[in-house]
């Protein structure tokens, strides 16, 4: 049975679109609980709420995304074919802005491009920002490469051609900046608790037995100091870049 908010989310939706969500979600939903069982206590809570996050995403879907959703329900092989071409490209580098990589969409179609793969695009910090992998904010882009509606414009130009595009999310850390990490600058306990922040040194020093540098020669080490947290912050990467706490369901 579908969480009450996830009815809720898919009240509007024809019934077809609102079956097809039930049926996938039968299918899958087994999946998904016996891959939280392990990570979290309250496992089937963490699912319903993520079923509810689908249902409010699927309901907001255009309907050419939709069908598209049923024709790889039916394919789920598609990206493994041996005719898909992927490209890969740094926004500015190969056409400047997102607005030029639609208008040379044609020149991707000649060359056979099945999907598109952009390097970081989203707002990172200021540099350094490892290459844009330091993002400050997921909800919109770089402003010299354009805006969200450009980028949602973008899609559907690629869409209409047979090309799928790729982004980078950088799911496993926040920039310093990010609005999560300040907010725990800020003495925000709720949003510490989505780093892994400890207040000495004997539990880093645990970790850093085994765990091997990413960046030895200009970034030693997985954790780093920070004076407004007072403690240690696992920092993989940089120590501009800290690593998300999985562990914890409300991220």
């Amino acid at each position: 049975m579908l969480p009450a908010a996830a009815t809720a989310a898919l009240r509007d939706l024809p019934d077809h679109r609102r079956e097809t969500f039930e049926v996938r979600l039968a299918r899958w939903l087994p999946d998904l609980r016996s891959a939280l069982e392990p990570l979290y206590v309250d496992a089937a809570e963490v699912a319903d709420r993520l079923v509810v996050l689908a249902a409010s995403a699927y309901a907001a879907r255009d309907d050419d995304l939709h069908r598209l959703d049923l024709r790889r329900t039916l394919e789920p092989d598609w990206f493994q074919r041996p005719g898909l071409v992927g490209y890969a490209a740094y926004t500015d580098r190969f056409a400047g802005t997102l607005t030029g990589v639609a208008d040379r969409a044609s020149y991707l179609t000649a060359l056979g491009v099945g999907y598109l793969h952009l390097m970081p695009l989203l707002t990172p910090r200021p540099s350094p920002s490892d290459g844009g992998y330091a993002v400050m904010d997921f909800r919109s882009v770089r402003e010299d490469l354009g805006t969200m509606d450009d980028l949602r414009s973008l899609t559907g130009t690629l869409r209409s051609r047979g090309i799928s595009l790729c982004l980078d999310l950088v799911l496993n850390h926040v920039a310093r900046e990010h609005e999560w990490a300040r907010l725990a600058r800020a003495g925000d306990p709720a949003k510490r608790d989505y780093f892994y922040v400890y207040p000495d040194r004997s539990m880093p020093d645990a970790f850093e037995q085994t765990l091997p540098d990413v960046f030895p020669d200009f970034a030693p080490g997985s954790f780093s100091w920070d004076e407004d947290l007072a403690g240690w912050v696992w920092t993989t990467f940089n120590t501009y870049q800290w690593d998300v706490n999985w562990a914890n369901p409300d991220l």
